[in-house]
């Protein structure tokens, strides 16, 4: 379903990705994990179309992406690929229901009120229903990266990348995020890659990868 075949990647002279590869089936859960330095995030940003690889392919239902043009690669990433940051990327001004619009608001082929409806849908998914007009501001970190959590699922992506996720949250708070993770996982038929340098996280998915030295290992 979705494919890195030998990605490399060079930033500022140095080789960052040396010929990445994995697979992730439909509805699979994996992490992946790796030093700081090791090159997660650069990995991250090819996987979303954010970043061009130097070289490889990355296959998305039958298609080679890589081939794509900018605004080819935006209408993937629309439609195809959510985003959970660990640091939120919300807007903390906006209210909880104007922050997951803002990941569905492009859609043209979406109506104003499909978009309500599965805002409403979400929030009530992560246990925001009574927040929707709260402003983000106002939340606690682990509300706000159920926002951001809402925010990456509103278009109905295939993949969802989520990059540290639990990296600014207690460990308490951490747990509730994963358990959320399990659940949409079990529900939704969306495929889950956790970018996490946590060994416990790591083992709550079904296949982990370890990125050394610019590849990637199955472990």
């Amino acid at each position: 379903m979705y494919k890195l075949e030998n990605i490399t990647k060079r930033f500022n002279g140095q080789q960052v990705l040396k010929g990445a590869s994995l697979a992730v089936g439909e509805k699979e859960m994996i992490s992946i994990m790796g030093k700081s330095g090791a090159g997660k995030s650069t990995l991250l940003g090819v996987m979303a179309g954010l970043i061009k690889p130097d070289g490889g392919k990355i296959i998305f239902q039958d298609q080679d992406i890589t081939s794509l043009d900018e605004e080819g690669l935006a209408v993937f990433r629309l439609k195809h690929i959510g985003i959970v940051f660990q640091d939120f990327k919300l807007i903390p001004s906006l209210s909880v229901f104007d922050n997951v619009l803002l990941g569905i608001h492009p859609r043209r082929d979406v109506s104003k009120q499909e978009k309500a409806r599965r805002i409403h849908a979400l929030a009530e998914e992560v246990g925001l229903q009574d927040k929707l007009q709260e402003q983000v501001d106002n939340l606690s970190g682990g509300e706000k990266q159920r926002v951001a959590i809402a925010r990456s699922l509103v278009n109905g992506p295939t993949v969802v990348l989520a990059d540290e996720p639990t990296g600014n949250l207690d460990e308490k708070t951490a747990g509730t995020i994963l358990d959320l993770f399990d659940r949409l996982h079990q529900h939704l038929s969306t495929a889950f890659i956790i970018v996490t340098h946590d060994k416990d996280i790591a083992q709550r998915t079904q296949k982990i990868y370890s990125l050394q030295e610019g590849m990637l290992l199955c472990t």
